[in-house]
């Protein structure tokens, strides 16, 4: 989302604000204010992470808990050290808490409240991580060691940060006599990564027990860095939904043959054309409630210019979506996605295949289903079909049931709400220049299981993620800053610590 492409959206609504409505459009461009939480900053308390808590966060890392979509892959070893270090490094917490396993490797914790009438909360992250093979990495990745201030491990900050921050400030809280007004959950899954039942049978066991949260907090937004428009601050961006996922097998069939007398609908010609129509179509951008309450505190860090653009949304939505359309990241935002992740053809280099196949991962917004998602790729693989002069029954898009699916995630409140509040209230305690908005969350989250008994689900992750970082989940060389680490847990002890306000 560059300078010069904000210019000429200015420039397109300097053409069509004239008169009176340009006068409107500044002003409301110099009215724009960054949000501000109705209550008070809530910070640690003057509690500062110590090295000590550096060293606990490398010996999780150490551990390699990694999960597989084939179950005959993982190794258990890692799995069965886990909960045994947590009670070593954490013994307060493991003394004051009730521990309950799920599906054998999953983690469910009650640490006991004052009132047990109250709704309790929930916090949530994964101890499991992604393998690491055919990734090149500049240090080990299961070594954990600090190079120029930075920890470099897998899963450090997907999300074993989120387990180190969690017992960190309840080991502080608890060790200092604190006993919190409502019951507080713990839940961490064995398996988020290949979408394990960890998260749905924690959420039956749950039910079962006539336990509804009040708050549940999981991983996934997170305090930005290098964010668009030009922010210069940090924003804490919440995920307060998450998009749907499903993933389509789109097949072309034709006669096959040898590669010596190739024709123009041969399988995988017509696969590629149909999946280039998919992907080059994946329908009209939407603004919802939250993200137009996101663009408004973006702007609200920025130049003038850009808030004029973002200020007037009822004047310049048209263009702005072509703006956020040229950035990968905010494109996403607008609409679903049909990402082209494997394509399948022949086995041999000179035989043309009768049956040619493709998977599209597709991220669906939150004002459409999996249907609709799934009717759009069929459209268009009809479209595709009568263009090439082949019968419709030659390209045809099935939902591939082996991947689990689901429809977006509810809308959890935001803007007045309470809870939405105090977690503003925190963030502003910690991080006292960042912003604070609201997002739609484009991956999938263990958290999504908890809509079926909370209200109020929020995708966040206290702690600093450059878009460096960002672009590390997943990938090589995955690392976290020692001070972002520190400064992290200080969120987790501000949001534990603080819960008598929780819906003042």
């Amino acid at each position: 989302m560059g300078k010069g492409t904000i210019i000429k959206a200015a420039a397109g609504l300097a053409a069509i604000a004239t008169g009176s409505v340009a006068g409107v459009c500044v002003a409301r461009a110099l009215s724009m204010k960054p949000a501000r939480p109705q209550g008070s900053p809530l910070d640690a308390g003057g509690y500062r992470a110590g090295d000590d808590a550096v060293e606990r966060f490398r010996e999780l890392l150490r551990i390699p808990t990694v999960s597989h979509d084939d179950p005959e892959l993982v190794d258990r070893e890692p799995f069965e050290r886990w909960i045994p270090t947590l009670q070593r490094l954490y013994p307060q917490t493991f003394s004051a808490c009730e521990l309950t396993r799920i599906d054998e490797f999953g983690i469910l914790l009650r640490w006991p409240g004052e009132d047990a009438s109250l709704d309790p909360i929930v916090l949530m992250a994964h101890h499991d991580v992604v393998p690491v093979e055919g990734q090149t990495w500049e240090h080990d990745p299961f070594g954990a060691e600090v190079v120029d201030g930075e920890i470099w491990a897998r899963g450090s900050l997907d999300t074993k940060c989120i387990v180190g921050g969690f017992f960190e400030a309840a080991e502080h809280l608890i060790g200092r006599g604190y006993v919190p007004p409502r019951d507080v959950w713990y839940f961490s899954s064995n398996a988020e990564e290949t979408s394990g039942p960890a998260a749905r049978d924690a959420v039956a066991w749950l039910r079962d027990h006539d336990i509804h949260p009040y708050l549940v907090l999981d991983e996934g937004g997170a305090v930005a860095t290098d964010t668009p428009l030009g922010v210069k601050v940090p924003v804490a961006m919440v995920g307060v939904s998450e998009k749907g996922h499903v993933d389509l097998t789109v097949t072309a069939t034709a006669d096959g043959g040898h590669a010596s007398t190739p024709q123009a609908n041969d399988a995988p010609r017509l696969l590629a054309r149909a999946c280039e129509r998919i992907g080059a179509n994946p329908g009209m951008p939407c603004f919802t409630e939250a993200l137009d309450a996101m663009l408004a505190e973006l702007a609200s860090h920025s130049s003038l210019l850009y808030k004029v653009v973002f200020s007037n949304l009822w004047l310049t939505r048209p263009l702005v979506a072509k703006i956020m359309a040229g950035n990968t990241e905010t494109a996403a935002m607008l609409r679903s996605t049909y990402a082209l992740t494997q394509l399948e053809g022949s086995p041999a280099h000179n035989v043309l295949p009768p049956v040619a196949r493709a998977n599209f991962n597709v991220r669906i917004a939150p004002f459409e289903t999996v249907a609709d998602a799934t009717e759009r790729a069929r459209t268009q693989a009809l479209a595709e079909a009568a263009a090439s002069g082949v019968g419709a029954s030659q390209v045809t898009v099935e939902v591939n049931d082996s991947v689990p699916y689901t429809e977006p995630a509810p809308v959890s409140p935001f803007g007045d709400d309470p809870a939405f509040d105090y977690l503003h209230r925190c963030v502003k305690g910690v991080y006292p220049t960042a912003g604070f908005a609201p997002y739609v969350q484009s991956s999938c989250s263990d958290s999504r299981e908890f809509n079926a008994i909370c209200d109020r689900v929020y995708r966040f992750c206290g702690f600093v993620y450059s878009g460096e970082a960002r672009s590390l989940i997943h990938t090589a060389n995955e690392r976290i800053g020692v001070g972002v680490y520190k400064k992290g847990i200080e969120f987790y002890v501000s949001f534990l610590a603080h819960l008598d306000q929780l819906e003042s």
